[in-house]
């Protein structure tokens, strides 16, 4: 869930995939912050409350459009982000897929991504995985709406650089893997992501 925080008038939403939940459970020490919407529902109004956008939650009636809250989000190295996905859609969503309840069943292309990321080498399914042409972003709709991206690799010092808050996030929901993402990739990915992913290495300093 998005997490309001009245005392800095903030809105930090959940982007997937970028520490959002270590970020949510360090945020929510804080007394002035609550959850938006309340009550922990996953999924409510048509949209995944967990990792809803501020411009879903207004269109769900959850937020007022005139909010006048600056908008907080997350991001990540592209370059690891894909691996951290492979790895996790390989490890733990397809434990999903034995429980016909499960979010996997009910969001349309997950199952096949799942598949594809068992059944398919890194550089394979990155390929399946950008292509289409034309330039991407990690979690777009989360950063292009934000007025503050903090970055992934860097929370606690963008924290305190950016929106003036001192907060201890300790690493939480770690995938188990191999932390040196780069040995993932061969020439043609790592070319493929530096294309699709110009902007994000650009607006965030990040690099292979």
């Amino acid at each position: 869930m998005a997490l309001l925080d009245n005392a800095a008038g903030l809105l930090v939403t959940a982007a997937p995939g970028t520490a959002s939940t270590a970020l949510r459970e360090a945020l929510l020490v804080r007394p002035s912050v609550t959850e938006v919407p309340s009550g922990g529902a996953v999924r409510a109004a048509g949209i995944d409350v967990k990792h809803a956008t501020a411009g879903e939650l207004v269109r769900a009636g959850f937020l007022p459009p005139e909010h006048g809250l600056r908008i907080v989000t997350t991001t990540r190295n592209p370059f690891d982000f894909y691996v951290a996905e492979y790895e996790r859609t390989r490890r733990r969503w397809v434990h999903e897929l034995p429980n016909p309840d499960s979010w996997v069943h009910a969001t349309p292309g997950a199952v096949g991504r799942i598949v594809d990321a068992v059944t398919l080498e890194f550089n394979e399914w990155l390929t399946r995985v950008i292509a289409e042409p034309g330039p991407r972003r990690i979690n777009r709709g989360h950063v292009e709406e934000a007025d503050v991206v903090l970055r992934m690799e860097h929370l606690e010092s963008d924290l305190r650089e950016l929106l003036g808050l001192e907060v201890t996030v300790p690493a939480t929901n770690v995938t188990d893997r191999e932390r040196a993402y780069w040995r993932a990739y061969d020439v043609t990915s790592r070319e493929l992501v530096e294309t699709a992913h110009a902007d994000d290495l650009a607006e965030f300093a990040y690099a292979f």
